[in-house]
């Protein structure tokens, strides 16, 4: 536990971490009032709960190649950042911004023109694929704001400034919530809409968290934009740096997403799978609030390490990573102990769901709990240290093997 010895790396992280985690953290407070407020619908609270756990996964895949495709121009903005080439970063937001809007426009048009079928893949339970699929139809709408407002967000994180995003994630939260709730369940002349409200809301609030993010650039001049013709002007040699990079890293997370459709795929098939799916969609909800600070940290230490590789400090590159391991395991012991406790009485919260969903729920928290440590390095080896090093192709590699060859054929086995 070295890392307590060094101020200035423990300085730096927490001064990065804090905001990163609120971010996350105000999302998936978002997210799981969302789950709450379905929770409480009078009617097929369950098939409502699975239905938006089925359609949120084809979000989650479209989130996890968007997130790929920052994460990899977060690793140069960070280097260019800290080696004094800050007249390069808005050639790298250029070509991002064109990477993401081929993304969102594929992502769009698929999940807004053929909802059902893609539902569909996924050979759910009758009682809730059509609400999932009305649901998916309607929330990918949501995806074209919520692609630029995630691209301005990271590369904010980049260069460290983080209170315009977190300004916009706030203020997106609040209206998400006051709109869901509204046309969920009706008022001010609005008629309930059920579930499908929460799409609506979400297509708003995306709206606005964009308009603010894009709006704080501009006024407070963050060196992310500049003019067309110089942000959409990229070099050959940082376009081949930057697939080189992608790839990797995006077959990674595709494989890993792909392996947590699998598991779907297998709580369907199960007897009362609307009891399984539903418990599913709580305890992640909940895992993911509590792991925020896994999420801070290791972006965190990323976008350290990525500094100090732009100084061209070998030797403080090794300390840095040594200490963001022994970190690692530090707040692994506290999140494992938060999602400990939180299995005792969060899913209770959902007062319409049955009985069984929240038994499931709660033991389904005690295994994230024990697992937290081992999570936590493993994020943090990942995301902090060996992408921020570049080396994207053994991530990919060590991560497909032990989720394909290992997890995978115990979760079929075992299903």
């Amino acid at each position: 536990m070295n890392f307590w010895k060094d101020k200035v790396f423990l300085k730096q992280v927490l001064l990065l971490s804090i905001p990163i985690a609120l971010q996350n953290l105000i999302t998936s407070i978002l997210n799981i009032f969302d789950q709450l407020m379905v929770g409480w619908l009078p009617q097929n609270a369950d098939n409502c709960l699975s239905a938006v756990l089925l359609s949120n996964q084809i979000v989650f895949i479209y989130q996890i190649v968007l997130f790929a495709a920052c994460n990899t121009a977060n690793i140069f903005v960070a280097q260019y950042s800290a080696g004094g080439k800050k007249e390069r970063i808005p050639r790298v937001v250029g070509f991002l911004l064109l990477i993401g809007s081929v993304i969102c426009l594929a992502g769009t048009t698929l999940c807004a023109g053929a909802s059902q079928f893609v539902i569909d893949l996924f050979d759910p339970n009758p009682d809730y694929a059509y609400l999932a699929g009305g649901f998916l139809g309607v929330v990918a709408y949501s995806f074209i704001p919520m692609a630029f407002s995630t691209m301005l967000n990271f590369m904010m994180r980049g260069i460290k400034r983080m209170k315009v995003g977190i300004t916009a994630n706030v203020i997106a939260v609040a209206c998400n919530i006051c709109l869901n709730y509204l046309f969920m369940f009706g008022g001010l002349g609005i008629e309930p809409m059920g579930f499908m409200g929460a799409a609506y809301g979400t297509i708003i609030s995306r709206i606005i968290e964009f308009l603010i993010m894009f709006g704080g650039c501009i006024i407070c001049r963050y060196p992310i934009l500049a003019s067309p013709k110089v942000m959409f002007s990229s070099e050959r040699k940082f376009v081949g740096q930057y697939f080189k990079m992608f790839f990797p890293i995006l077959c990674n997370e595709v494989f890993w997403v792909l392996s947590t459709t699998m598991f779907l795929y297998v709580y369907d098939k199960l007897p009362s799978s609307e009891v399984a799916l539903a418990a599913m969609n709580i305890a992640q909800r909940v895992d993911k609030i509590i792991s925020v600070i896994m999420l801070g940290i290791g972006c965190a230490s990323g976008i350290i390490i990525g500094n100090v590789i732009g100084e061209g400090d070998r030797a403080k590159v090794m300390d840095y990573s040594k200490k963001c391991l022994s970190f690692a395991i530090f707040t692994g012991v506290l999140i494992g102990l938060m999602t400990f406790v939180s299995a005792f009485f969060a899913p209770s919260l959902f007062t319409e769901v049955s009985a069984a969903a929240k038994a499931t729920a709660r033991n389904l928290l005690f295994l994230y709990a024990a697992t937290a440590v081992l999570r936590n390095i493993a994020f943090m080896a990942v995301i902090g240290i060996l992408r921020s090093g570049g080396d994207t192709t053994f991530c990919m590699i060590s991560e497909t093997l032990a989720i394909w060859f290992v997890s995978i054929p115990l979760v079929f086995f075992g299903g």
